[in-house]
């Protein structure tokens, strides 16, 4: 994912798939959710696709091997 201040770019093994401008992001109040601070939430999610997850075989790992977040310089 790119996020400038105008846009977000979404990639899959480096293809862009969709861009979404900023300016079309703009809820019914005036406001713009892509304009506030943003967080990075890892799920683990139990079923597939709502599912029920009594199928489960516990116990479950979980391994993130890592997670990087990039930030562009601002040279305005």
């Amino acid at each position: 994912m790119d996020w400038s201040k105008d846009s977000i770019n979404l990639y899959l093994d480096d293809v862009l798939v969709n861009t979404c401008q900023l300016s079309q992001t703009i809820n019914a109040d005036g406001t713009n959710p892509f304009k506030n601070p943003q967080y990075l939430l890892l799920n683990l999610a139990l079923g597939s696709n709502g599912g029920d997850p009594e199928k489960t075989y516990f116990p479950i790992k979980f391994e993130v091997d890592y997670v990087r977040v990039y930030q562009t310089l601002n040279n305005d």
